[in-house]
């Protein structure tokens, strides 16, 4: 792994709005959550005394996403502002949201049940093409937001239906993450290869990661004494490739692996397929390499043996493949820094070493990585291809070709920004988390060890994640619009450390049984909390998340959409269900009042529902 930071992002979103360049639906989006609502975006059909709240649609885009289960129906989505001072949109004002164009009919209406005022909604609207209009075609049309008297309309102009991307980057720039990428929100990552045999990384705040173990070796005055340790513990003879014939995967269980996602409450999995170090787990075609587990070491398809395994017994859980781009070492691969390309050689000797299982191929990014992405793709029909690095590749054609062969079998596919492309999701590393929701979406990973993805035998069974911090980084990051992709790290011969077996199960009871208040939810827009607060929202209900134990009383230090009249619930814990005693003098005055039984009935992270009634 290398630490990528993509929040640069956000400094050129910010020059663009004060530059007055917020011309794309991106820019717009990804701001609205932190600026006022201008006054020019107010409704003005309304009349003095209408109890209907002033609405107002914006930045209203044609994605190229459609509804899972729907013949391909296109979603696009759009922002419904509530811009009164005042009053609430509820239930009895019907919002409903349409689109009328000569190229689209309205087959799925968006509908919002409750908006504070002042706050807005994320809205989808199913479309589909007109009898004789092409996929992919330019059209336009109105959006029409109505909301008992009042009525909003604004401009509609893109692509009407899904048509086929081209293999360049700027047609990929359309490309979003599927709405179950958005839902499933924790996923456990695994760093599992040759550098799990020799398992070091040095511990303390100078550690660096144990899966760059070989690279570490080559700089004798490396802060984490990876070149000596070596030195010491195997001696100068043994080369980094020898570690195949110790990499047996003996107490491997695939069985065993895909039961424990599951019973950590996590939707998805994200194995390493080949690292910086070349050494894949997966079979491909020997015309192009034999460096993999299926021609040394254990003679073994791993991800093979893996995604049976999970589709045979937890087929709910999405299967997702990480794949370095470059490889360290790799006779052919050229390119500088870090990654400057091979052969490798003996640390110690200086030695030219053979590059196990290598094949000369014509060109290292034609001729092994992309036809190994398209085996990750095809052959094992990854749903998230979580790439790193970046550098030379070929990656918009990879993705075009795989995007539109998984829409022609109705599936939705999705690939990270490291791919050397912007991607569908940012992917920050062991970051601090945003201190306002991102509209885009992103996906924070860590290792459970505080330093490293791969496994270090070094490191304490008590820096491990526990369940209780793996809780609070969940919910801290599904409130800011992330998903949690959460590391874990076997050994060598397969087995995986009981400390993070028992963390993850821990933590897997307290997300299980505040399941709906994480999966399936949106972010707030109005902020993701300041401590110990955090939110999440789904189109019925608001959830209150309090980090920690709270007192008898609870006050509510945000506007959150409540109304008299709504059921407050405790949710998860053993006081599930328990209804709980509410004062409210207006919006941010909510405060919770909590019998003791809620107090003493949950940890980590106390839930409140609020389910709209009205």
């Amino acid at each position: 792994m290398v630490a990528m930071m993509h929040w640069l992002a956000a400094l050129t979103v910010a020059a663009s709005a004060a530059s007055g360049l917020l011309s794309t639906d991106d820019v717009q989006i990804a701001w609205l959550s932190r600026l006022p609502i201008p006054r020019s975006l107010a409704s003005t059909d309304h009349s003095p005394g209408d109890d209907a709240p002033t609405i107002s649609v914006i930045s209203p885009n044609l994605t190229t996403k459609w509804f899972d289960g729907s013949d391909f129906v296109q979603i696009i989505e759009l922002f419904v502002l509530n811009t009164h001072k005042t009053q609430f949109l509820t239930k009895s004002h019907n919002l409903t949201v349409t689109i009328a164009s000569p190229s689209l009919d309205t087959v799925r209406p968006g509908t919002v049940v409750r908006l504070a005022p002042g706050q807005r909604a994320l809205v989808q609207v199913g479309v589909r093409n007109k009898a004789g209009v092409k996929a992919g075609a330019s059209c336009h049309g109105k959006v029409t937001a109505i909301a008992g008297s009042q009525t909003a309309d604004v401009a509609l102009a893109g692509f009407c239906g899904i048509a086929d991307y081209e293999s360049t980057a700027e047609s990929l720039l359309a490309h979003r993450t599927p709405d179950w990428f958005d839902k499933i929100k924790y996923g456990i990552f695994i760093h599992w290869g040759l550098y799990s045999v020799p398992a070091y990384g040095n511990t303390g705040k100078n550690e660096n990661y144990a899966e760059w173990y070989w690279k570490w070796q080559h700089n004798p005055n490396d802060k984490t004494q990876t070149y000596q340790y070596h030195l010491k513990t195997y001696g100068k003879d043994l080369n980094y490739d020898d570690f195949a014939a110790n990499f047996t995967g003996e107490n491997f269980n695939p069985k065993e692996w895909v039961d424990l996602f599951a019973d950590a409450g996590a939707q998805y999995f994200v194995p390493t397929t080949k690292h910086h170090d070349g050494f894949a787990l997966f079979n491909f075609s020997t015309s192009i390499s034999r460096r993999s587990t299926v021609h040394y070491g254990p003679r073994r398809d791993f991800l093979g043996e893996l995604f049976a395994a999970a589709r045979q017994h937890q087929p709910h859980l999405r299967r997702g493949t990480y794949f370095s781009l470059p490889e360290w070492y790799n006779p052919q691969y050229r390119h500088g820094g870090s990654f400057a390309g091979g052969p490798p050689t003996n640390p110690y000797t200086g030695q030219v070493l053979n590059y196990t299982g290598h094949v000369e191929v014509g060109d290292f990014v034609t001729d092994v990585q992309v036809p190994q992405m398209e085996a990750l793709a095809y052959d094992y029909g990854t749903e998230i291809l979580w790439c790193d690095i970046g550098g030379p590749n070929a990656s918009a054609g990879v993705m075009a070709r795989w995007i539109n062969w998984a829409r022609k079998s109705g599936r939705q596919v999705s690939f990270n920004s490291r791919c050397g492309l912007r991607g569908d999701f940012d992917t920050p590393e062991y970051d601090p988390n945003p201190t306002h929701p991102l509209d885009r979406k992103w996906e924070s990973s860590r290792g459970m060890d505080p330093y490293s993805y791969g496994y270090n035998h070094v490191t304490p069974a008590a820096q491990y994640m526990t369940g209780e911090a793996i809780v609070r980084s969940l919910v801290d990051i599904v409130a800011s619009n992330g998903n949690f992709l959460l590391d874990i790290g076997p050994r060598g011969d397969g087995a995986i450390p009981s400390i993070m077996q028992t963390n993850l199960r821990d933590a897997g009871a307290w997300i299980r049984a505040h399941a709906e208040a994480i999966f399936d939810t949106t972010y707030w827009a109005v902020t993701a909390g300041a401590d110990p607060f955090r939110y999440t929202a789904t189109a019925d209900a608001f959830y209150i998340h309090h980090v920690g134990r709270p007192a008898s009383e609870v006050a509510v230090p945000d506007e959150v959409p409540y109304l008299p009249g709504d059921r407050v619930t405790a949710l998860g814990g053993a006081a599930d269900g328990t209804e709980l005693g509410v004062r409210w003098q207006g919006l941010g005055t909510l405060t919770l009042e909590l019998p003791q039984s809620v107090v003493d009935g949950d940890r980590y992270v106390w839930t409140f529902k609020i389910e709209y009634v009205l």
